[in-house]
């Protein structure tokens, strides 16, 4: 029989930094039923540009872990409740050893299709007060999973949530995940995952890359807490109307620390902003570079970057987080 469950929780929330040097959806508060759109829950907010999207549109966790983690770090056992992963849906027995990718989940008038594991980040370390949290997370595979909207709809708590088909029965989140952070070097199954239609185009993107250039990727940095630098403006470009690029160096001209494709600084501006920007690769040694577009809607990251940061100005930068 094919898993089903009921909704116990549906949350969604506001973007907010509280306590944490960074901003954050996290927060979630519950509510009795919600409107669901291909990019996720009505009102829900994305901190980052990189979170969300339609193949991050919903997220779900097994709240049974709460219990377990509880267990696990009793300094932090107030945290773990229903919500704490900031989970769109909370619901019991469903988890990443019983769901697939591709699977084709039935809840109120909506149709969702599981797309992609959920990659921890250091944000959870915060969010927990515990360090090795989402380390844990990921090599346990208690980490939740993102679906795709494939029906537009509306879902009430207490509905009943189902799966109502699976293409593939041999690809659980949890198999996904032994082979993208344990047995790396599986050539059968990286060939498999890199050519998985269902598979967000995320995670497939990860065994492409492995195929194609024989590399696996280093997560530490996207597990840990980040370290702070004090970086200075070298060098201003204005690409467009709307785009500049910035160039920036460490002021005591120490050596940067590495980062891959897809990776992120976080900058705090000197109106106390916090604002995450994905860095450019960069030939020139010794400089990070991010190209940053003036959003009209900008709450005054951006609109900061454009007409108030000038070369010279110092800048508190968070190192690069390796978010694939």
């Amino acid at each position: 029989m094919l898993p089903y469950s009921t909704v116990e929780q549906l949350r969604y929330g506001h973007v907010t930094n509280q306590d944490y040097f960074f901003r954050t959806g996290i927060e979630k508060k519950p509510t009795d039923k919600v409107s669901v759109t291909a990019l996720g829950f009505v009102g829900d907010e994305q901190a980052e540009t990189f979170h969300g999207g339609i193949e991050r549109a919903v997220l779900q966790f097994d709240c049974h872990y709460y219990a377990q983690l509880q267990q696990l770090f009793p300094a932090s056992a107030s945290l773990f409740v229903s919500g704490g992963y900031g989970e769109n849906l909370v619901v019991a027995g469903m988890n990443e050893h019983n769901i697939c990718i591709g699977d084709k989940i039935a809840v109120g008038s909506v149709m969702l299709e599981v797309a992609q594991p959920r990659q921890p980040c250091f944000k959870l370390n915060h969010r927990f007060k515990e360090p090795t949290i989402s380390r844990y997370s990921q090599d346990n595979s208690k980490t939740g999973w993102f679906y795709r909207v494939l029906q537009e709809g509306d879902i009430n708590v207490n509905d009943e949530i189902r799966v109502i088909e699976r293409p593939y029965p041999q690809w659980t989140i949890a198999t996904v995940q032994h082979y993208l952070y344990i047995e790396t070097d599986n050539l059968a199954a990286t060939t498999a995952l890199a050519q998985l239609p269902e598979l967000g185009a995320e995670v497939r993107g990860v065994f492409q890359h492995r195929l194609e250039s024989n590399e696996v990727e280093d997560w530490n940095s996207r597990l840990e807490s980040l370290i702070k630098l004090e970086m200075r403006v070298v060098k201003i470009v204005v690409e467009s109307a709307t785009i500049k690029r910035f160039y920036l160096s460490r002021t005591d001209l120490g050596a940067l620390p590495s980062f891959s494709a897809g990776a992120h600084i976080t900058l705090k501006l000197p109106n106390g902003l916090k604002r995450s920007y994905s860095l450019c690769d960069s030939a020139v040694e010794g400089v990070y570079q991010i190209a940053v577009q003036q959003a009209r809607d900008s709450q005054g990251g951006s609109q900061y970057m454009h007409q108030q940061v000038n070369v010279g100005d110092v800048l508190s930068v968070y190192e690069p987080a390796n978010f694939f």
